[in-house]
């Protein structure tokens, strides 16, 4: 009997301390923390969960959180829900849509937005869905898959300036081509190739393309190829983020 309340009493020491660890960069919140700590960071991505997660999605969330740490005005945070004893943050997890026959629900805080914005997870909960999320509806900058961090920010540059300036800006991309690795070359000629295809078409070429490259991807395509065409919708994507949250860096 007593070695059966040691062995209990070791799994409720141990458990915490395991989780914590499982935690990454998360930062823990109630609704008092939440209030004072949210307000201050330009985006928020919290996690309403239970109180103690784990699984697929806790470990994709934490994955983010951790290569997201020297995103500054960027928070990632996690409300854990108990639905026994004192069921602490329940009533708070509900307020935003959250329970648990919903557990995980992922909401994002814009300073600037009244009403967080549910991530919608039906498709697939992975780290280039969730980062893309991020990226699209925050305009912070997350690199996706494929995406080159300089050449992103030629590409943003190049959407947001009139004709002659995207002319001088194609040839600044051929410079930076140049100077890229073996290894990410190929998709930096992605780059170049949208700019003179804009140039050619309009800016209407961006969705069309999407558009194009996102019916490839329903047929029937080896998992490389998937691969490559998902690449590439990433970098039609950089064409559109927006420019305030990049000035200081243009």
């Amino acid at each position: 009997m007593m070695s059966g309340l040691i062995f209990l009493a070791c799994i409720i020491l141990v458990v915490p301390s395991t989780y914590q660890e499982s935690l990454g960069g998360l930062v823990e919140l109630d609704e008092v923390s939440f209030n004072k700590l949210v307000p201050k960071f330009d985006a928020t991505v919290v996690k309403f969960d239970v109180a103690y997660p784990y699984g697929d999605k806790h470990d994709t969330y934490v994955a983010l959180s951790k290569e997201s740490k020297d995103v500054d005005n960027l928070l990632f945070a996690q409300v854990g829900v108990k639905d026994y004893g004192e069921k602490d943050n329940e009533a708070f997890a509900k307020k935003y849509g959250a329970d648990k026959n919903n557990f995980p629900v992922v909401k994002l805080f814009l300073k600037d937005k009244s009403k967080p914005i549910t991530f919608d997870d039906s498709e697939e909960f992975t780290i280039d869905r969730l980062r893309q999320f991020v990226r699209e509806q925050s305009g912070i900058y997350l690199s996706l898959p494929g995406c080159i961090r300089s050449l992103d920010l030629l590409a943003i540059k190049f959407k947001n300036s009139d004709t002659d300036k995207r002319k001088s800006i194609a040839k600044e991309t051929e410079k930076v081509l140049e100077n890229l690795s073996k290894e990410v070359a190929g998709n930096g000629k992605i780059y170049k190739t949208i700019m003179e295809k804009i140039l050619e078409k309009g800016d209407d070429f961006i969705q069309t393309e999407i558009t194009r490259v996102n019916k490839l991807l329903a047929g029937k395509i080896s998992n490389e190829k998937k691969n490559e065409l998902s690449q590439r919708i990433n970098i039609l994507k950089s064409f559109l983020l927006p420019l305030k949250n990049y000035k200081e860096e243009l």
